[in-house]
């Protein structure tokens, strides 16, 4: 393998996962795997999802499958004619990895299991990412992004005292859920190429949103409480507002007595009235800071000092004085951030189809030898059902009839 290939060149990917694991496939496609995405006859989910190039709805023109399907390949068929199941046998025995969403027993119920498709090829590593994971009493539950982040326990720290639960917008759950399958299928393919054998991966939303909760898991074990957001759980320590949206404020952590004089001494600089009462020394203990009136003068001093000023202001500010304040960047200031920019993490993706340029997020890490390239653009709908056919062994006069029977659909060539 040449490093211009990338990490993972010879690896082939068999994508069938629809809109939850279409990050997946493209976190093994960036890096220099062939994916195949299968799509059902109606198209991926996300062809239909928003926004839209130049706000104009059509199938090729979603922003969100544009970003998450560049550098793969694209074939359309129907599994649930025996045709488009043979087809698909064919298939899986030049794969090394199958990434699939349905609901837990539909492929067995087609005889598309893991223990049918292993005896074709010994070496396929089989991965499903489902709500709930293939056994338990959820199993065959419907579910969602936001019920993930519901049953997970995640939407339940994502609120402050009596407040309502607040969701995440978009579908968070769903790239935490590809994150860890490519992960675990890649753990899983380096383990097939030194045994020879395959094995099958179990991936349940629920379970990779738990993961996620921190210590709360911890307390409850511990101390039986139960942990949600914290708020300004000790003076110093929080959201707050400013000129322009809100900061992030860590002036007080425990027993740190030198985040909270940095602190103080910008204050005292910026002849904020009353801050020289917060140097005096019980202020620097985390057990007075904790208490009610702590927080409520230290609000009454702090608040109309940043309510003066803008983020970046605060933040810059901050930071000449190793004090541990950021803004609470909404995504218009991610996308104009100098240190982004900096670092080139958005990039300008031309597409020739469209005719013109999309701007997304780059690469999640950074490879000094094999990086990450978005290379071509995302399969039109059956684009390249013809061609994959075509390599395992069908003719042009088969493919016509499958694709006149409807199981299959092929894109018509580009004039």
């Amino acid at each position: 393998m040449s490093k211009s290939q990338g990490a993972l060149s010879g690896i082939r990917v068999l994508e069938f996962a629809g809109e939850i694991g279409s990050y997946t496939g493209k976190l093994f496609a960036n890096l220099g795997a062939e994916v195949i995405q299968i799509e059902s006859i109606e198209g991926s989910p996300i062809r239909r999802a928003g926004p839209f190039y130049k706000d104009i709805p059509d199938q090729e023109g979603s922003l969100q499958f544009i970003y998450q399907n560049t550098n793969k390949k694209g074939i359309v068929l129907d599994i649930e004619k025996e045709q488009g199941r043979e087809i698909f046998l064919n298939l899986v025995k030049t794969a090394d990895l199958l990434l699939e969403s349905f609901p837990p027993g539909y492929l067995n119920k087609l005889n598309l299991g893991y223990e049918q498709l292993s005896a074709i090829n010994p070496k396929l590593v089989y991965t499903s990412v489902t709500g709930y994971g293939q056994n338990g009493p959820y199993r065959d539950y419907p579910w969602s992004d936001i019920t993930s982040l519901a049953m997970g326990g995640l939407l339940y720290l994502a609120a402050q005292g009596d407040d309502i639960p607040a969701r995440v917008p978009d579908s968070q759950t769903f790239m935490m859920g590809a994150m860890y399958a490519a992960t675990g299928s890649m753990v899983a393919l380096l383990e097939a190429d030194d045994s020879g054998s395959g094995q099958y991966l179990d991936v349940s939303l629920q379970e990779c949103v738990a993961t996620a909760l921190e210590n709360a898991i911890q307390f409850y074990d511990l101390e039986g409480s139960i942990r949600r957001g914290i708020g300004h759980v000790e003076a110093g320590m929080g959201i707050y507002p400013c000129q322009d949206g809100y900061v992030y404020l860590v002036a007080g952590m425990g027993g740190n007595v030198n985040l909270w004089n940095a602190f103080v001494d910008w204050l005292i600089e910026e002849k904020v009235e009353g801050a020289e009462s917060l140097a005096q020394d019980q202020w620097k203990t985390p057990q007075f800071r904790r208490t009610a009136e702590a927080k409520q003068r230290f609000n009454e001093i702090v608040v109309p000092f940043a309510m003066k000023h803008n983020k970046l202001y605060l933040f810059e500010n901050g930071q000449d004085r190793r004090v541990t304040i950021h803004p609470v960047n909404n995504p218009k200031d991610i996308c104009e951030d100098p240190h982004i920019k900096y670092r080139k993490f958005m990039v300008d993706y031309f597409s020739e189809s469209l005719g013109g340029q999309v701007f997304m997020p780059g690469a999640p890490y950074r490879l000094s030898q094999t990086p990450w390239k978005l290379g071509t653009e995302p399969p039109k709908l059956g684009q390249h059902t013809a061609e994959i056919l075509q390599e395992i062994g069908y003719n042009p006069q088969q493919i016509q009839e499958f694709k006149q029977g409807g199981v299959c659909f092929v894109a018509q060539a580009s004039s």
